[in-house]
């Protein structure tokens, strides 16, 4: 007599099989599968310094209208950046503010030395809280008693070239320096802090570049440093060398450097780059 339990069990067994071949190596995989597949090789991951924190929405969206996929942004501090690819971070692009780290990391072979290129520079401002109940005109005020201040905190890029900028106003006006030291109320841990404070009447006035206050200042207002006084950031892009989208990263930086992202940061203020 046959077993019809059986023959029921077994049936009912064929269809999980078939669905365990077609997920398997054997099988083919389905058309939302394979969209899948594509759609993530066709993202590339970009570690962005804080100076293009205020931008790297825009340049999303003008990467994808441009039919070049989908850019991923993951904004920090370039010293940190440096050292989260040197123990195997896998972005498939670098944009670095500091010329001396993203040649450090060429060296060491965690970007592609020959594919280093110079992408933009900023400079700096004095970015002024709505009313300037400081009285804030000029970026010697800073230096005025009572005058509370916003500044980047010292490992980041905007206080490297802050220093830099303050060292040539020592030179003009002795003691300028600590002078502002002392009105600092806070350090700040990014440039977009600073504005949004400032913003916020936290303080008088802080030192950013000028390519993070926003286009619709909200009741900021801007106080320009002489370029005698004033320092440049040079940014500058490479594909990491562990990168998993390596042809992403080549259509990257020429969206950047030649494309769409160029027009963007040109728009932004950004200067090109030093011949």
């Amino acid at each position: 007599m046959v077993n019809r339990r059986g023959i029921v069990a077994a049936l009912a067994v064929l269809p999980l099989v078939a669905c365990s071949a077609g997920a398997g190596g054997g099988g083919t995989a389905s058309p939302s599968m394979q969209q899948s597949s594509q759609t993530a090789t066709q993202e590339v991951v970009v570690y962005a310094p804080g100076a293009l924190a205020a931008h790297t929405k825009q340049l999303a969206a003008a990467y994808q209208e441009a039919g070049l996929g989908k850019a991923t942004f993951e904004v920090g501090h370039t010293p940190i950046q440096r050292e989260q690819l040197a123990k195997g971070a896998t972005p498939d692009v670098w944009i670095a503010a500091n010329p001396d780290d993203m040649k450090t990391t060429a060296q060491k072979g965690l970007v592609a030395k020959d594919g280093v290129a110079q992408l933009a520079r900023t400079s700096l401002v004095v970015v002024v809280a709505p009313k300037n109940p400081g009285k804030v005109t000029s970026i010697t005020d800073l230096a005025k008693p009572g005058t509370k201040v916003l500044l980047g905190a010292e490992t980041l890029p905007i206080w490297k070239l802050t220093a830099k900028s303050f060292a040539k106003m020592d030179k003009q006006q002795p003691g300028f320096s600590r002078k502002v030291l002392a009105n600092t109320v806070s350090r700040e841990m990014g440039v977009q802090p600073i504005v949004n404070k400032v913003q916020l009447g936290e303080a008088d006035a802080g030192i950013v570049f000028i390519t993070d206050v926003p286009a619709e200042k909200k009741g900021l207002s801007t106080v320009e440093i002489p370029q005698a006084q004033n320092a440049m950031l040079p940014l500058s892009i490479a594909p990491v060398t562990a990168g998993k989208n390596q042809q992403g990263a080549a259509s990257f930086i020429d969206f950047m450097t030649t494309g769409e992202g160029k027009q963007v940061l040109d728009e932004a203020g950004y200067l090109p780059p030093a011949t």
